[in-house]
C-alpha cells in the first residue's frame, strides 16, 4: 500500500480512537525534575530546546507554539514516528536509569520507556514539530507496576498521550480508567515540572482547552 494511503488509513483509525473525555489540567504544585532529566539536559541540552538553561539547555531552537496545528496528519505522523521508535527499540531493563536519544553518538538502540519518549521528541523536532507541544509525562502504572514515562502531545482540542504499552494515542480519561495515575509533566523551557490539577471538560466546537483553563482559573 502506498505510504500516503497508509497514513490516511491510520488517520481514520486515530479519529475513531479519540473519544470525548475529560482533559487533565497541569496547574498543580511544581516539582523538581528527576535527576535523570537533569542528566539528559546536560547531555542533550544543545539540541533539545525543552531543556531550561538552568538544567543545561543550550539550544537556539525556539520552543514554538504549545499546540500542534490541528491538522489530522500532524497527530497521525506523531503516532507513526512513535511506533517506529518502539519498533526500533531493543528493550532492556537498565540497571541505572539513563534517559537518552537512541541511535545518537555513544548510544545504541537498547533502552526502555524513557528512551522511547526522548527519542520520539528528538525525531519529531527534526520534522519541525514545536517542542512546547511535546511533553514528557510521568505516570504510575496500575497494580504496583511502578513509574513509567509517556509522551503528552497537545492539540487544539486537548491533550493525548503516546505510550509504548498502547498502539494508538490515549486520552487522560482512558489511561485513568485503565488504572494509570498521573504524577508530573515537564514544562518545556522551564526547570520545574508540574503536577496535575483538576480535570477540564473537553471543549465544544470553537473552544480550546487553553480557553477553558483560563476561564477556570481564579481572577487576580
Amino acid at each position: 500500500m502506498p505510504f500516503l494511503a497508509l497514513m490516511g488509513l491510520v488517520g481514520l483509525v486515530l479519529a475513531a480512537n479519540t473519544p470525548t473525555a475529560l482533559a487533565i489540567g497541569w496547574d498543580g504544585a511544581a516539582m523538581a525534575p528527576l535527576p535523570q532529566y537533569r542528566t539528559y539536559c546536560q547531555t542533550y541540552g544543545d539540541r533539545d530546546p525543552g531543556c531550561a538553561a538552568a538544567l543545561g539547555g543550550r539550544s537556539a531552537t525556539p520552543l514554538g507554539v504549545d499546540r500542534l496545528s490541528g491538522k489530522p496528519d500532524s497527530l497521525t505522523m506523531a503516532v507513526h514516528i512513535h511506533r517506529q521508535v518502539v519498533a526500533d527499540l531493543i528493550y532492556v531493563k537498565e540497571p541505572k536509569d539513563v534517559w537518552q536519544v537512541l541511535g545518537t553518538v555513544g548510544t545504541g538502540m537498547t533502552g526502555d520507556c524513557d528512551d522511547v519518549v526522548m527519542t520520539t521528541i528528538s525525531r519529531l523536532l527534526r520534522r519541525g514539530y514545536p517542542r512546547a507541544a511535546l511533553r514528557a509525562t510521568i505516570v504510575e502504572l496500575p497494580e504496583g507496576g511502578g513509574y513509567h514515562l509517556i509522551l503528552g502531545v497537545r492539540m487544539p482540542e486537548g491533550e493525548v498521550f503516546l505510550d509504548d504499552r498502547h498502539r494508538w494515542q490515549r486520552t487522560a480519561a482512558e489511561l485513568t480508567a485503565a488504572g494509570y495515575r498521573f504524577v508530573a509533566q515537564e514544562v518545556p523551557g522551564q526547570s520545574l515540572w508540574r503536577r496535575p490539577g483538576p480535570a477540564l471538560p473537553l471543549p465544544r466546537a470553537g473552544e480550546t482547552v487553553a480557553a477553558l483553563a483560563q476561564a477556570a482559573s481564579p481572577g487576580v
